[in-house]
């Protein structure tokens, strides 16, 4: 929700750059996210499909003092590990894991096994980790800007299982924040996480300085009293559509066509079948873009920026047809004079002109302004 503040912020401690330590709570489940390839977003759908690696990490208060060297623990279900001899054998202990729920997940898959294991014995620090590749939804994305949409992608990740008061992973008690530099050991630039440098999103672009930015943000399900409001993880990440192709070969070749077709109203107004024949090759020519250009546009039920500044250059040509069709009837059946009706020619050009200046103006200005 937008009314929320995020308890978690660039400026946070949790977002402190490596080398640096951050204070845990000794009860708190803390997050790690990587993200390895960010698949074709699909904007008509809204959903993006994404392979990343979660890992938790949390202290486990109930562990006894068995010997752990010689046994190692392994996932046992989605919510247990056990613990087991190296040497095949009977289980040896079970712990419970906090089970990680993806909440704007469509479908997905595990790769390879979900793994769990021991970071710290003094303290007990646990690791659980596990690499998936899923399709997940996005809500209120849209295109209307294209091409020079932006959007944020999310991954919204959550321990709902076992939450109420009193019960094993009671959120008064188990706090979820982000992975110091304790847990993570070096193992990445950014201790909770962050995008690795090869990932590319096709079509996209993104800042590869700031990467992905996390919050803890209340859930938008469950119960709204505040006393019992429980959070989850927002991953983001800000794309901006790669606009070069329409940039560089579309709008300028339509910005010199309708210039072109304001100059052809230099000819005389009796001569409205060059004219006209010339305006409406133009307006052809605009036709067979639009339907390149449309082949290419993602498939809304709303009207998208570039289809608007398409069918503004387009009536543009058309406009000038109609002019001279008034101007070759008032010289032809009205008798007026001809050098009136270049007045009017003239007044049109530098209307059409105009009106040239300001699509281009209105296009190339969204693209810096957002």
């Amino acid at each position: 929700p937008s009314d929320h503040k995020p308890l978690l912020n660039g400026n946070s401690l949790f977002n402190a750059p490596y080398g640096t330590s951050a204070p845990i709570e000794e009860q708190s489940i803390r997050f790690q996210v990587v993200v390895w390839h960010v698949g074709a977003v699909d904007v008509a759908n809204a959903c993006v499909p994404m392979k990343f690696r979660v890992s938790i990490f949390w202290n486990n208060i109930q562990q006894d003092d068995n010997d752990k060297l010689s046994s190692i623990w392994v996932m046992h279900g989605r919510r247990r590990a056990i613990q087991k001899e190296l040497s095949d054998g009977p289980v040896k202990n079970t712990i419970c894991v906090p089970p990680v729920s993806i909440l704007n997940v469509v479908t997905f898959d595990i790769i390879g096994d979900a793994e769990v294991c021991v970071l710290n014995e003094e303290t007990n620090l646990m690791r659980w980790t596990c690499l998936y590749s899923a399709m997940l939804n996005q809500e209120g994305m849209k295109v209307d800007r294209f091409p020079h949409d932006k959007h944020d992608l999310y991954l919204r990740l959550a321990i709902l299982i076992h939450r109420r008061n009193g019960r094993l992973w009671d959120k008064k008690k188990w706090k979820l924040s982000l992975a110091t530099e304790d847990d993570s050991r070096g193992s990445t630039r950014i201790p909770h996480g962050l995008i690795v440098d090869h990932a590319k999103v096709p079509d996209f672009n993104y800042d590869e300085k700031k990467g992905l930015s996390f919050d803890i943000v209340p859930l938008t399900h469950g119960s709204i009293k505040d006393e019992d409001q429980d959070h989850c993880l927002e991953v983001k990440l800000t794309v901006h559509r790669d606009s070069g192709y329409y940039d560089t070969n579309i709008m300028p070749l339509l910005g010199m066509l309708n210039l072109v077709s304001a100059t052809f109203l230099i000819l005389d107004s009796t001569s409205f079948f060059k004219r006209s024949l010339l305006l409406l090759n133009v307006a052809f020519v605009e036709i067979g873009i639009r339907m390149t250009v449309d082949s290419k546009l993602p498939s809304v039920g709303y009207q998208i920026k570039m289809q608007r500044i398409l069918n503004h250059f387009f009536f543009a040509v058309l406009f000038l047809v109609l002019e001279s069709v008034c101007t070759y009837t008032l010289v032809e059946k009205m008798h007026w004079d001809v050098h009136a009706a270049d007045s009017i020619d003239l007044f049109a050009s530098i209307i059409s002109i105009i009106h040239t200046i300001y699509l281009l103006i209105f296009y190339y200005g969204e693209k810096y302004r957002y």
